[in-house]
């Protein structure tokens, strides 16, 4: 044991000493870098303590290595060193050098293999508060306004803190709240295969970022509370306490917020890689549709939330999470809306709404998880629940005044384990098991005053109101196996795969017609009691061919499936038994360091849920009534995804250009007949086809100059989909592009500018005659001079253009602030919506036409804020 401790230790090489300047001084926050003597490449890293210590650890063989030291207004330091374990005082000479713009090319960022490396402190200002304030600025990172974090236009996989999963895919509550000037670094996995035992066994084409903390902010409790207190037509308040600890073995944050100032509690906790599938709903109210806009505009709210995170790092190789979030939110909207239905012919149906909905929403949620990951043996299992009571009510001016009132109290629960077991031997012998457990039930109902319909429901009679009771109960499990023993030929592995699944749906409901003058039912309940069940059992072959630059997998899956439809109400039963054969590929080619291809292809088939087999009405809001026949039909597809992307890092630019094309078949048609401004939908047995396809383009540009950032997308679909509307077949073709680009730069060490521009145009035909074509502009620009070092003012500017059904549209709104830091204190003032703009306009296409609104924002307010720290 003793000679194994000892050649252990021999393996890895540790780098320690101190940084003191000219002065004789110590040297914090400098950047430590082992480099390859060979190429300059990176292999190690860290960052000097407030004393000027560090220490680097190198696990290679290299006989010789590079010792680099630099940092802010300190000149670089090089040196060449032994690959030993020993002990390096650096002396490095301070400097203060105004040089003319170009004449130094800072180190930003790096990489190592698939691993970029951002650098904050090149990247962050005065201006920025949290870390997601810097991550807008890096190239080829793009942070959307609901939280959720692309690389090169895709979704991150994975949010790391350390290379520990503590929040499970809620890394807005990280993004949001860790201080800016605690990271040190922003890395990038590409083609990031979280899994150990399957490195060897399964390419990635996933993307996650892993944030490095600065030595001083690791292994120490910290705890920021923010307060805040203004006006607008009301009195305002805000306030907050998160708690923060990041240690080797554990990790915490814990925090509770309240406010009523426009700021939604739901956005930092919600997960933005949960694989669980959305549930929507029978019905719902209608209730106005919120804009585009950064959320704090327009939101009226009252809120308060909680959050604990914990994770707790067993041993090396394993950690326990815990995670609890509860909160409760109030939500006030009021707007005028104009729909247009477009009909075949030239006819059009316009509905006018002037809208009002409170909804109030008191939820709780968490999970449990354990993860283990080694090199022979990976284990996920990870509990879930979730529970929210929702209470909403509306109002209506159309034809007259029309009350809504809802409300449904979801539960769901899931349970996932994933197990790899791979021989430590051979990579080629194990056992992949991967098992998702899910139970939902949602209790919900609809009252809507007076009740419509009246043809259908109650002979014609005017009636008082309208009651939709609805229950909903699913239960799903999905398993597969895959064994790792397969047949090898050269760089190709055939490998058996196995599926079995089971699902399982009932849907209780009840429709009640309500008179004037009476309490008494005028017509018999429309009711549904449906079960419906799906079992899927099936093999495939997974081939995968692997090598240093080309990967590539493809299955066959063939399963065969049962399904029951049984209606309690008719005492009917149907049943479909049929084969599935729905092949899969993708592949990834590494053509070098810069340039990378990926590409997947799938074809489907499906078959209609209980949400489209009910046979009794059911309203599923004021102005829609819905029912369909017990037909078990079919629809497939395909899709197909090409993406080339290709960065340069010493040019700090990062590209990618995506290529996407889906076409479907369907047995069955959905007619939309409209009475009036009422629409009554039901299925129809006709076979249609519809497609979809689009081009996607990023761009990332940094440069040293001016601290220049953009962040670019750009993306154009076009489709067609064959709609049933008063009893006529019709093809909508829908089209549009989409651009944002976003700028960031500082004009001077003090100020400094960003600015984001939005377009849209969106266009909608029928039997070749446009309809509706929607242009947008969106510019939102803001500057900040930096008086000191204590003291930052800013001001901000947004211009909103709308063009549509030959109608224009355009307003501005102006914010202000002063930041002011004290010793231990962040005082902020604010103003904002000086121009006290009371709507935002705005409008989009649909399937079946155009919508146009305009919806109240919040008006003008003063706010006064204070930031600090309370250990």
């Amino acid at each position: 044991m003793q000679c194994f401790i000892k050649t252990l230790a021999a393996q890895t090489t540790v780098i320690s000493g101190r940084i003191i300047n000219n002065h004789q001084k110590p040297v914090s926050d400098a950047s430590v870098t082992l480099l390859r003597t060979a190429d300059s490449s990176v292999v190690a890293f860290n960052f000097s303590n407030s004393g000027g210590e560090f220490s680097i650890l190198y696990a290679g063989e290299e006989p010789e290595l590079l010792l680099m030291v630099y940092g802010f207004n300190i000149r670089k330091h090089i040196q060449k060193i032994n690959n030993v374990t020993q002990t390096v005082n650096v002396n490095v000479i301070e400097e203060a050098i105004q040089l003319t713009e170009f004449s130094v090319k800072s180190e930003k960022i790096w990489s190592t293999g698939d691993t970029v490396n951002y650098i904050v402190d090149a990247f962050r200002d005065s201006t920025d508060l949290v870390i997601a304030d810097v991550l807008k600025k890096m190239p080829g990172i793009e942070v959307k306004e609901s939280g959720k974090i692309e690389y090169r236009g895709k979704p991150i996989s994975k949010f790391y803190i350390e290379n520990m999963d503590m929040l499970q895919g809620r890394y807005g509550i990280a993004t949001k709240n860790i201080s800016a000037t605690d990271i040190a670094t922003v890395q990038v996995f590409e083609n990031h295969q979280h899994i150990k035992a399957l490195k060897e066994v399964k390419f990635s084409d996933e993307a996650a970022i892993n944030l490095k903390l600065k030595p001083d902010a690791k292994g120490i409790f910290s705890a920021m509370a923010e307060a805040g207190v203004g006006f607008d037509y009301n009195l305002l308040l805000n306030a907050g306490v998160t708690g923060m600890y990041f240690g080797r073995k554990k990790q915490h944050i814990t925090s509770l917020k309240g406010n009523n100032t426009g700021n939604d509690p739901k956005e930092e906790l919600q997960s933005y890689t949960d694989e669980n599938e959305a549930i929507g709903s029978y019905a719902s109210m209608i209730i106005p549709t919120p804009p585009p806009i950064n959320k704090t505009r327009y939101y009226f709210n009252t809120a308060l939330s909680g959050s604990i995170n914990n994770l707790i790092k067993i041993n090396e190789d394993t950690e326990f999470t815990f995670n609890l979030d509860a909160y409760y939110d109030s939500d006030d909207r009021n707007s005028f809306a104009v729909t247009h239905f477009y009909l075949p012919g030239s006819d059009t149906i316009k509905i006018t709404e002037k809208m009002r909905s409170q909804y109030e929403s008191t939820a709780i949620k968490g999970g449990l998880g354990l993860n283990r990951n080694t090199k022979s043996n990976y284990l996920n299992s990870r509990l879930t629940f979730f529970f929210e009571n929702n209470d909403g009510l509306g109002h209506i001016v159309n034809n007259g005044i029309l009350a809504q009132n809802e409300r449904s109290t979801p539960i769901d629960i899931a349970g996932n384990i994933h197990w790899v077991k791979r021989s430590i031997k051979s990579k080629h012998t194990g056992i992949e098991v991967n098992s998702k457990t899910r139970y939902y039930s949602k209790p919900y109902s609809l009252e809507i005053q007076p009740g419509g319909f009246a043809n259908e429901l109650t002979d014609s009679i005017p009636y008082r109101n309208s009651i939709q009771d609805i229950s909903t109960r699913s239960f799903t499990t999905r398993n597969s196996a895959m064994l790792l023993n397969g047949l090898v030929w050269k760089s190709f592995i055939l490998r058996p795969f196995f599926l079995a699944s089971f699902e399982h749906e009932d849907l209780n409901s009840n429709l009640i017609t309500t008179g004037y003058n009476t309490e008494n039912i005028l017509s018999i309940p429309l009711a549904n009691d449906i079960t419906w069940n799906r079992i899927r059992a099936g093999a495939s072959l997974f081939l995968t061919y692997r090598n240093r630059k080309f990967n590539f997998e493809f299955t066959t899956p063939v399963q065969y499936q049962a399904i029951t439809l049984n209606n309690k109400l008719n005492n009917t039963t149907k049943r479909k038994n049929n084969v599935l054969v729905q092949p899969y590929g993708r592949l990834i080619y590494k053509m070098n360091t810069r340039w990378e291809i990926t590409g997947s292809w799938l074809y489907y088939t499906g078959n209609p849920g209980l949400p489209n087999l009910y046979s009794g009405y059911i309203l599923q809001n004021y102005r829609t009534l819905s029912r369909f026949e017990n037909s078990l039909t079919e629809m497939s597809g395909h899709t197909t995804t090409l993406r080339m992307a290709y960065r340069d890092i010493m040019q700090f630019l990062f590209t990618s250009l995506e290529i996407n094309y889906n076409q479907y078949t369907n047995e069955i048609l959905y007619s939309n007949l409209f009475t009036g401004e009422a629409m009554t939908i039901k299925p129809v047995e006709l076979e249609n086809t519809g497609y979809y396809s689009g081009i996607k383009g990023n761009l990332g540009k940094g440069f040293n100059w001016k601290k220049l950032s953009v962040n670019t997308e750009i993306a154009y679909g076009f489709g067609t989909t064959p709609q049933l509307v008063q009893d006529s077949l019709t093809t909508y073709n829908n089209s549009g592009i989409n651009a944002n680009i976003i700028v960031s730069m500082s004009f001077t060490e003090n100020i400094h500018f960003s600015n984001k521009t939005s377009y849209s145009n969106m266009k909608v035909s029928m039997a070749k005659q446009n309809v509706s074509r929607i242009n947008s502009l969106i510019e939102a620009a803001t500057l900040s001079f930096s008086v000191n070092d204590n003291m930052v003012i800013s001001a901000g500017m947004e211009y909103y253009f709308t063009e549509s059904q030959n109608q224009k549209q355009s307003f501005y709104l102006l914010d202000a602030g002063v930041v002011y830091n004290l010793k231990k204190v962040r005082l902020t003032l604010d103003l904002n919506n000086i121009l006290n703009t009371s709507e935002y306009i705005y409008a989009y296409n649909s399937s079946l036409g155009s919508f146009s609104t305009n919806y109240k924002i919040r008006p003008a307010s003063v706010m006064l804020g204070a930031r600090f720290k309370l250990f």
